[in-house]
């Protein structure tokens, strides 16, 4: 059990950051974090065993996200096909792209929150956490086979679930288009090889800038990204500058681990803030989602000081040799 720790962890940071951190659920829903670690916290799971043992990088991971993302929000929920999902906002018709069936906005919207937040930032956390192990896998064969059926398990729930409440099913042709965006987003993941370091003569950046950058970048994203295709441009530039300078910076002499952490610990400090002005979709608004969110957000803070220090005794002992900079590659 105690081997299998960082993998029960990130079983339930990915739905702790993606829904509670983000404002989504509401702290008196807590008991739901359960269920929503199935499908949550059962793609993330798969996502970084998957990676880490073909030994790809972080791109993968990403890609990998984007690919849960439409498979959560295009295929089970529906959410991007279905314009009365929700009664706060509109992810359809506000910016949409005509024989797609989708809207901009509400598509780039599912795709930065899950491949980042919910993916990509549990991981490098959780890794973080325990950085001597950040690079090999957390599950043996017993555990990849209960990860399997706990997120099958949360995708019959969620996609039955969503039509037993709305009766929408989305055109055959929308749902053949998302699977099959699915699978290429798949295939590019395990073809895409980690940056492999080529500008010697330039250092990485030192940690605590790298983490401003990021928070920067990922508020501001999150600030531009509006229903509007204004909104949508601005973001996706954002998106576009984000993705090369992390690239550029990953090929450097120096960067490791903690630069990594360090990049994950900017985007999580935007959802604490982020989620400050969010309203529920499941549980209260009003005092109690103002308390729960500063209790949420006293515990991230915690869990990025614990990692920090972590992640710098661990570079400090020296015990992984280079570990840590090539970790952060693959």
């Amino acid at each position: 059990m105690r081997h299998a720790m960082p993998a029960v962890g990130l079983f339930f940071l990915s739905p702790a950051i993606g829904e509670l951190l983000l404002g989504a659920t509401s702290i008196d829903m807590l008991w739901l974090l359960p269920m929503q670690a199935l499908l949550y916290g059962g793609g993330c799971l798969l996502i970084r065993e998957g990676v880490r043992r073909a030994g790809r990088g972080w791109c993968s991971i990403l890609l990998l996200g984007a690919a849960y993302a439409l498979v959560e929000e295009g295929l089970l929920d529906q959410m991007l096909f279905n314009a009365h999902y929700s009664g706060n906002y509109d992810m359809v018709w506000v910016t949409h792209v005509p024989f797609v069936g989708v809207g901009g906005y509400g598509l780039l919207s599912v795709l930065a929150v899950h491949a980042v937040w919910s993916i990509t930032v549990p991981i490098a956390l959780m890794e973080a956490l325990v950085p001597g192990r950040a690079r090999e896998p957390w599950l043996g064969p017993t555990g990849l086979s209960v990860t399997v059926a706990l997120f099958t398990l949360g995708a019959v729930i969620t996609g039955w679930g969503s039509y037993d409440d709305s009766h929408f099913m989305a055109p055959w042709p929308r749902l053949a288009g998302t699977a099959a965006a699915v699978v290429l987003l798949g295939a590019a993941a395990f073809r895409i090889r980690p940056p492999v370091p080529g500008l010697p003569a330039r250092g990485a950046p030192r940690p605590l800038l790298a983490s401003a950058v990021a928070f920067l970048l990922t508020s501001g994203f999150m600030l531009v990204l509006q229903p509007s295709w204004w909104g949508v441009a601005a973001a996706l530039v954002i998106a576009a500058a984000a993705l090369g300078l992390g690239i550029s910076w990953s090929r450097t002499s120096g960067w490791g681990l903690p630069h990594v952490f360090a990049l994950a610990a900017g985007a999580t400090l935007t959802y604490v803030w982020i989620g400050f002005g969010q309203t529920p979709d499941t549980g209260s608004a009003g005092t109690l989602n103002l308390v729960g969110h500063v209790v949420l957000a006293v515990a991230a803070a915690v869990l990025l000081f614990v990692a920090g220090r972590r992640v710098r005794a661990y570079g400090r002992s020296g015990a992984g040799g280079q570990t840590p900079a090539v970790t952060a590659r693959q």
